[in-house]
């Protein structure tokens, strides 16, 4: 008899001890915000400068949540892949449209308890949801609104090293009136070599993002590659035609302002463009990468002249939640912690985003005098009642845009061929779209 009461007493403690040594020391959907919780984004300086002291500040306020954060380079291709593995974090920051993951089941719906589908959309700025929504239910929370291409930047250094001042009402105007009067100053700012070749570009527009600037001119040209009626997109237009023609007329011959083979944001950091165009998290970067370098930061103003400066708006960076997380209480105080007002605020101003929420960043204040993250920000906001959806219709409209059309303009920089490019990019669309409304 002692010697089954003796094994029943060894049973209980293995077990006990078993139970209090596991990993798992919560239970999900007790309430409690506890347990362990991974976080994946990418690894950039700018987003570490945020997410480091970010996640501190959450770890501060839930001191009972482990999280372990993980920064991947090749963000986009480790995302992609952990889905297909079915190897994902609990959350994740992702830019792109959550429409395939969200008709795959592999996301969970951002429940009411953290913010209800009213209060997003009186929160939030429409063009910051489109894609973040799927049969009418929110999948994800954005930081931001990702508005291409609307800023200005100015190397002021090399202003005063030629001896050439800023335009009068520039700073006044936040920018330039016209195109022809930002045109005039690029081309007294663009230095060439014996056969004419651009050595230091006067306004550096050439490769990554200037696919944005293609499809801005095709809807400031009065035309739009759009066709949601249909799930179809339309380049071969006489607009398509004229937006490649002028992305083409001042980074190629005797009209060239910008070198057609460098990116615009790489020329600009290392001294070989007076100007750029660019998007508003450059300052924050621009900060960084040449702390030293004076610039100023305007709204570029419509290439097409008499046209609204009409830019192409997406959701940008927000946060999903795997279906499988196993602890969602956590993943969800976490998300609801990283959109709240004051972080969409934080990450606005680090990363020099524009905020996904109307109440974040109310009064921000900075000098017109100086290029700033505040004023590229600030001034920007200036733009958004110009800006246009990309076409969250399509599912992948960041595919079309990042993939496609920048693969077929930087062709048409090889062999000119407009023709070619406009076919491939419209044949190649509307495959893409096909595919994704067969899936």
């Amino acid at each position: 008899m002692k010697k089954i009461i003796a094994l029943v007493l060894v049973a209980v403690m293995v077990i006990s001890f078993s139970a209090c040594s596991g990993k798992k020391k919560w239970v999900d959907g007790d309430g409690k915000i506890d347990g362990d919780l991974t976080f994946w984004t990418q690894d950039t300086e700018p987003w570490k400068t945020y997410f480091n002291p970010a996640i501190e500040r959450f770890k501060k306020a839930y001191p009972d949540v482990n999280i372990t954060v993980e920064y991947f380079s090749e963000f986009a291709d480790k995302v992609s892949q952990a889905f297909s593995a079915g190897e994902e974090a609990d959350v994740i920051q992702t830019w792109q449209s959550i429409t395939d993951w969200a008709k795959a089941g592999k996301i969970s719906v951002v429940p009411d308890s953290v913010i209800s589908k009213s209060e997003i959309e009186a929160k939030y700025f429409e063009g910051a949801l489109m894609n973040k929504v799927y049969d009418g239910k929110y999948y994800c929370l954005p930081s931001e609104i990702n508005v291409e291409s609307p800023s200005l930047y100015v190397n002021m250094d090399i202003l005063v090293e030629e001896g050439i001042e800023l335009p009068e009402g520039w700073i006044e105007n936040n920018g330039p009136r016209s195109w022809s009067e930002l045109l005039e100053l690029a081309q007294k700012l663009t230095k060439k070599d014996a056969s004419g070749a651009v050595e230091r570009s006067g306004l550096a527009y050439v490769y990554a993002q200037w696919e944005a600037n293609f499809l801005s001119l095709i809807l400031q040209y009065g035309g739009d590659y759009k066709d949601p009626a249909n799930n179809a997109v339309k380049f071969v237009t006489d607009e398509g035609r004229k937006a490649a023609e002028t992305l083409l007329k001042y980074c190629q011959g005797p009209d060239a302002v910008s070198v057609d083979g460098d990116t615009r944001y790489d020329l600009f950091i290392q001294g070989t463009a007076a100007m750029t165009v660019g998007a508003p998290w450059y300052a924050g970067s621009f900060d960084i990468d040449i702390p030293d370098t004076n610039y100023q930061v305007f709204n570029m103003p419509a290439w097409v002249e008499g046209a609204d400066p009409i830019c192409i708006a997406t959701g940008g960076w927000g946060y999903i939640v795997s279906e499988k997380c196993k602890n969602k209480e956590a993943a969800w105080a976490f998300v609801k912690f990283m959109t709240s007002a004051e972080e969409t605020g934080e990450w606005a101003i680090t990363t020099g985003a524009l905020p996904a929420r109307s109440d974040a960043l109310k009064d921000l204040q900075y000098d017109p005098n100086v290029g700033s993250v505040n004023k590229a920000i600030a001034i920007t906001m200036d733009v958004l009642p110009y800006s246009v959806e990309d076409g969250a219709y399509m599912s992948t409209p960041s595919t079309l845009t990042y993939t496609i059309v920048r693969e077929k303009l930087r062709q048409l920089l090889v062999d000119g061929d407009i023709d070619a490019c406009l076919k491939a990019i419209e044949d190649e669309g509307n495959a893409m779209i096909q595919e994704n409304l067969s899936r």
